[in-house]
């Protein structure tokens, strides 16, 4: 080992020890707890960026990064950890995030995963997190979170911006449910945007919202506050249960009682015990799917629970042409629609789908993730009229974490 090596192995030994007693000084905080925690960002954008920032310097040992978009011209002026050379090369917001929290602090593991939240990231993620921290934009996603952490009984952090204003919610199931406190218009307005085929729509701002780098700050730090409460297990110091609304043009702050959870909702759903298939994958066909199914049940009657359809068959109207595919529906876009068409504006009707998977599936070759099951996902099975609840943890490796 030359000079040179050895001078950086003792920098970044040396950088690694100093990191690690940054905080010792503050009497509740346990290095090893927060070097060994897990948690899941979902938002990339202005107020992920901040929230993202704070992890990094506070030394939270493994983030996942989720984010649909692209960065932007117009993300530069809000997104600390983005840059110009970012936006002409359109690099996806989740990845180019990862790279630079590694920079902020080298002790810090990431993954990046450039999806939608409903469809590509498995529950048996949102189970091995600690935390779940939301930096969004639309409600639409805030449902599928909420509903993902009351069925992996997870707690996570809802920051909302604009203007000079903020506010911030904790979610903890069975305490307090971002679904119960929806009102109709806003439940109105999930449903169109649930019908919508196409993500990039469902993902995407009905009008931009205007937002400063100043009220993403101030909220992305108390997310990651109460964040630090949750891995420490400070149950009682968690704001759940409260509001809190920040206006900046007045200085304004608001703490507001949160709304009582509704008797029938239906995010009120845990999943309880999780039967792990070392085996499956989202790699793995129907086939194998279905017959571990029936050999770990010992029953023929199974079925994979979907909660949405797959189209196994379109027809095209003016043409009178039928076409098979597998697709899930959401992702069923005007984009696709067209390649069928021969005549422009032709209609495309779906003629076969199916919302669960049978040991008699049309296509057993079909690989699962081509039906819109993610890594890690938890499939809700019905065998011999019973529900379980079984994970696809042949997938473990997805979630390796970079450094």
């Amino acid at each position: 080992m030359n000079y040179s090596q050895r001078t950086s192995l003792k920098i970044e030994g040396t950088a690694k020890k100093n990191w690690g007693e940054t905080f010792d000084m503050i009497s509740w905080f346990r290095p090893e707890v927060v070097q060994n925690a897990k948690v899941m960002v979902v938002g990339a954008g202005a107020l992920g960026n901040e929230v993202l920032k704070n992890l990094a310097l506070l030394g939270v040992g493994n983030i996942v990064i989720v984010d649909f978009d692209t960065i932007e011209y117009s993300n530069l002026s809000r997104s600390i950890l983005f840059r110009e050379a970012d936006c002409v090369s359109d690099r996806h917001k989740s990845e180019v995030a990862a790279e630079r929290v590694r920079e902020i602090n080298p002790n810090v593991k990431t993954k990046h995963i450039h999806g939608d939240i409903w469809l590509d990231v498995g529950l048996g993620v949102f189970r091995r997190m600690d935390v779940v921290i939301g930096c969004l934009d639309n409600r639409l996603a805030r449902k599928f979170i909420n509903r993902h952490c009351y069925m992996t009984g997870k707690t996570w952090i809802d920051g909302a911006i604009e203007n000079l204003a903020g506010q911030l919610d904790v979610y903890k199931p069975w305490v307090t449910c971002y679904e119960c406190q929806l009102t109709e218009t806003e439940e109105r307005i999930i449903q169109m945007r649930m019908g919508c085929p196409d993500i990039a729509v469902r993902n995407s701002n009905f009008g931009r919202i205007p937002t400063t780098p100043i009220s993403s700050s101030i909220i992305g730090a108390l997310q990651v506050q109460e964040a630090l409460k949750v891995i420490h297990h400070f149950d009682d110091k968690v704001m759940s249960g409260q509001q809190f609304k920040f206006e900046g043009m007045n200085n304004m702050i608001l703490l507001i009682p949160s709304l009582g959870l509704k008797e029938h909702c239906e995010s009120h759903v845990s999943i309880g015990e999780v039967v792990e298939a070392n085996n499956l994958s989202a790699h793995s066909t129907v086939e194998e799917l279905t017959r571990w199914l029936m050999e770990h049940f010992g029953t023929r009657d199974v079925a994979a629970c979907l909660d949405y359809q797959v189209i196994l068959e379109i027809y095209a109207e003016h043409s009178d042409q039928s076409y098979q595919l597998v697709l899930p529906k959401p992702h069923f876009s005007d984009a696709i629609a067209r390649q069928y068409q021969k005549v422009p504006g032709e209609g495309i009707a779906i003629t076969d789908s199916i919302d669960e998977i049978t040991p008699d599936f049309k296509v057993p070759t079909a690989k699962l993730y081509e039906l819109g099951i993610p890594p890690l996902q938890i499939l809700a099975v019905r065998a011999n009229g019973q529900f379980h609840y079984v994970e696809l943890t042949g997938d473990e490796n997805f979630l390796s974490f970079e450094r």
